[in-house]
This record gives C-alpha cells, sequence and structure tokens, in this order.
C-alpha cells in the first residue's frame, strides 16, 4: 500500500559513534560486508509508506556519508537529505524535524545503528500511528529488574508493567514538532522522542515486536547482529 500523504523518516547517525573503540564509527562499520547504516536504511528507501529520509551524522561526515548512499542506493527515487546534527541528539532531532515537508503526517524516527527494522514493523507502526498518533515498538523484560541503592539491593520492580523500547518510534508530524518547540522552549531536555511527547500530556501507545531490534552500542551487541544477519534469523 503506497502512503496517500507524506511520511518522512528521520534516521540519527550523529554520534560520535566511537565508544566501541576503534578509529572507525559504529554507525559505519562493516556488519557481514555492509554497513551498519546502509542496512539500516535499506527498508525505509524499500518501503512504500515512507515519502522521503532525512539523515543526521556528523559535520566532518556528511559527504562521505552522501557518498556511501549513492554507493548503496543509487539510482535512488525517493528523495533524502543528509545533514549535520547538532550537539546532542534532541539537537538533532529539532534539526531535523526543520527539515520535514511541511505537508508531512508522521514521522520515524530510528536510531542509525538499529539494523533490524522490517518492512512489516514500518507498516505495523504506521497503521497504528494513523489512529493513536505515538507509537513505539516495545518488548517484554525477561530478566528479573532490581532497584538499588549504594552496594545493596533494595527492591525488586514489578515486571509484568515493564517493557524496553525501541525504535522506529513514529509521531504525527504536528505533535512531534509542538513537543520539541515547547521543550526548546521550556529548557526540558529528553534522549528519548516518546519521553518528550508524554511529558506534554499526550498518550504514547507502544506496540510488543521482537527483542531483536537491537541498538548496536558495543561488541557484544557486534557479535548478535552478525549472528542474526549470517544465520538469516528472523526478525
Amino acid at each position: 500500500m503506497e502512503a496517500l500523504t507524506h511520511n518522512t523518516a528521520i534516521i540519527t547517525g550523529a554520534g560520535s559513534g566511537l565508544r566501541m573503540g576503534g578509529e572507525t564509527k559504529k554507525q559505519y562499520r562493516m556488519l557481514s560486508g555492509i554497513p551498519i547504516l546502509i542496512r539500516t536504511l535499506g527498508p525505509f528507501f524499500a518501503s512504500p509508506l515512507i515519502s522521503n529520509i532525512i539523515v543526521t551524522a556528523p559535520e566532518e561526515d556528511l559527504e562521505f556519508c552522501k557518498q556511501l548512499i549513492r554507493e548503496f542506493f543509487e539510482p535512488v527515487t525517493k528523495p533524502y537529505l543528509v545533514i549535520a546534527g547538532g550537539l546532542e541528539r534532541q539537537d538533532s532531532i529539532f534539526g531535523a524535524l526543520q527539515e520535514c515537508p511541511l505537508d508531512t503526517q508522521l514521522v520515524f524516527i530510528h536510531d542509525a545503528v538499529r539494523p533490524f527494522i522490517t518492512l512489516d514493523l514500518i507498516q505495523e507502526l504506521h497503521d497504528i500511528a494513523q489512529k493513536e498518533k505515538a507509537v513505539v515498538p516495545a518488548a517484554r523484560l525477561k530478566n528479573t529488574i532490581k532497584q538499588i541503592s549504594g552496594d545493596y539491593l533494595q527492591k525488586t520492580i514489578v515486571r509484568d508493567r515493564l517493557v524496553q523500547v525501541f525504535t522506529p518510534q513514529v509521531f504525527a508530524f504536528n505533535l512531534i514538532r509542538e513537543s520539541y518547540s515547547k521543550a526548546y522552549n521550556d529548557g526540558y531536555i529528553s534522549t528519548d522522542d516518546a519521553a518528550l511527547v508524554e511529558h506534554y500530556g499526550a498518550k504514547v501507545r507502544y506496540h510488543l515486536t521482537s527483542d531483536l531490534n537491537i541498538k548496536i552500542t558495543d561488541e557484544w551487541d557486534m557479535m548478535m547482529a552478525k549472528l542474526i544477519v549470517d544465520n538469516n534469523i528472523i526478525i
């Protein structure tokens, strides 16, 4: 099904990406022969529900990032834009929102280092967001969660009311844009888009999905990602 209105994907890849060590930023590291960023972008370029794509990148990487996209996706029929990110993630998203077409209906905000997004998940989140205006993918927790105090366990958190959330987080364009504008006026800071929207009173729906939608932040994640790719594990 083709999108009847404009839906924009914002891919956040402006972090330094050096937590894993080495000279190559993690969003550009090879995952079984393909850069992580390119694996992440693939489903968004392929989905008929996504009208255009905005990638945030470190300022010094703008040309490199554009060239990487051209190398893997040209000829591209879907418009895309690579822009410099800000000092913090919130700055990068705010800047990208200013670049969204004015007729945008939904915004998909996704981490550049979550390469296991699927076309099915994009469709599911799109359908929910059209009704609910805000939705995030989530998974149940498998391990017992403890609250600590100093060097000791303090209490066990009831797990059946907790979920872990992933991206893409999807919002009605006007909702997320207005929430970000209010946050900047109020000096409110959040590293999670849904938390920012919640702060201003909007309800955010969660959608249970695979917990293999991992964010690659360290070598353990990289090992898991390689296992997923090399063994063709279905997410």
